[in-house]
């Protein structure tokens, strides 16, 4: 059975190096830059990767120790960023790529884990790794049966491993959704919907606290910031040292969360929808200052590829849903709107009478839609899934119109928990 491969990347801190074997790294990254810079010079005068590399490489050989395929791996540096090369950028910092020809994972005598690294033809130097959690966590995969064919070695001795491992495509029929919307205050709001049954399971909240943490690193950070703008080389120092413990903080919180959003996926052999939010922080016309700072808080790309990555390894569908109307789409009559009490974003409020959550509501939206595009290709009038009241509801509310084949589509809506509705009449 054909499957996906799911990649992890994992980096792993070193041990404390002698003076001989830091010599040998300044050495082979010093080296490595100065490739860089050469190949970057001719830059102007290729047109692709490949003219790039006649243009380089049998000059680079002559001068270099380092082995043919870090010379392409630089290569490749130079091409994928020749954006920024050709803006005046330059290369103060990389990483050095190497594939299982150049590096070895052993143990040393005492058993310690190491990286034995080939820089230069039959020249090498050995890495020892310290045996802390993220070194464990290394283990956990490996026992897993994952496997790595490359790594890339840092600046400071740490090292980056990609991990491997292909898992079957799961091709069972789920009962359940759980519909995820991201937002601002809640980082994911959680509709779990029956889909043969035809009503909501359960709503959650996920992620309360990290914009509420989030606000506090913000406000420490312009507190700090006022103290540096006065000259305070201290205070720079801190805002150094809290933005990347706010970076890990939402990391980690991210990565919590989708794990657990998953475990709730596979106790009820549901699949996970999502919206699909394309250019979140380019809208910027759209909102006034203090949303915009919201919005630029949400940790969206992370935690979605937290989620795609969890869900992959535990063998859950993702689906991706068009963002179109979920937010306006009335959850009892099929209305569209802004739907929002004024000066209040967290409440929906419809013109017959529905006052919901704006999250719960947006997440049993997005639960809906998916059902109807992943059945899209079916006759939807066959679908008694999609049941929230006693009214014909048309499906154009909450799909683009190149998405239905004709406007007399309609979803079949039973009673529920909201109460009897004010019959909506669709075109």
């Amino acid at each position: 059975m054909i499957g996906k491969t799911v990649r992890k990347c994992i980096v792993l801190n070193n041990l404390d190096l002698t003076f001989k074997k830091s010599d040998i790294l300044d050495s082979f990254v010093s080296e490595y830059l100065r490739v860089l810079d050469n190949t970057s010079l001719q830059l102007p005068n290729a047109d692709s990767s490949n003219e790039l590399h006649h243009l380089t490489y049998s000059n680079i050989r002559k001068t270099s120790f380092l082995p043919s395929d870090i010379v392409q791996e630089a290569r490749k540096d130079i091409w994928k960023s020749r954006k920024d090369i050709l803006n005046g950028h330059k290369f103060t910092n990389c990483s050095i790529r190497l594939n299982k020809r150049w590096f070895k994972y052993i143990q040393s005598n005492r058993g310690n884990p190491c990286f034995k690294i080939t820089y230069s033809q039959k020249k090498t130097f050995v890495i020892p790794i310290q045996t802390n959690k993220q070194f464990k966590r290394f283990e956990t995969f490996l026992r897993d049966m994952w496997v790595f064919d490359n790594i890339s070695l840092l600046q400071d001795g740490r090292i980056s491993v990609v991990l491997e491992k292909e898992f079957p495509e799961h091709e069972a029929q789920e009962q359940f959704v759980v519909g995820i919307d991201i937002g601002s205050s809640t980082l994911a709001s959680a509709t779990v919907f029956d889909i043969k049954n035809s009503k909501v399971v359960k709503q959650l909240y996920f992620g309360r606290d990290v914009a509420k943490i989030q606000r506090k690193f913000m406000q420490r950070r312009a507190y700090l910031k006022s103290l540096a703008d006065k000259g305070s080389h201290r205070a720079k120092k801190s805002i150094e040292r809290l933005k990347h413990k706010q970076l890990n903080f939402v990391k980690t919180r991210s990565g919590q969360i989708s794990k657990e959003i998953v475990n709730l996926a596979k106790s009820y052999n549901a699949y996970i929808s999502i919206e699909k939010l394309k250019n979140l922080r380019g809208r910027r016309g759209q909102f006034n200052k203090k949303a915009n700072r919201k919005i630029n808080r949400i940790p969206y790309e992370k935690f979605k590829e937290f989620l795609k990555s969890n869900c992959e390894m535990f063998q859950v569908h993702l689906h991706e849903v068009d963002a179109y109307h979920t937010s306006k789409w009335c959850t009892r009559c099929g209305a569209l709107s802004s739907g929002h009490i004024s000066g209040n974003y967290a409440i929906f409020k419809c013109k017959c009478g529905q006052i919901v959550n704006s999250d719960r509501k947006a997440s049993l939206a997005i639960a809906i839609k998916s059902v109807l595009e992943r059945n899209k290709t079916h006759s939807l009038t066959n679908l008694s899934s999609i049941q929230i009241s006693k009214i014909r509801v048309p499906v154009n509310g909450l799909l683009r119109s190149d998405a239905v084949g004709s406007n007399q589509i309609v979803v079949q809506h039973i009673q529920s928990t909201y109460g009897m509705p004010t019959p909506f009449r669709g075109g």
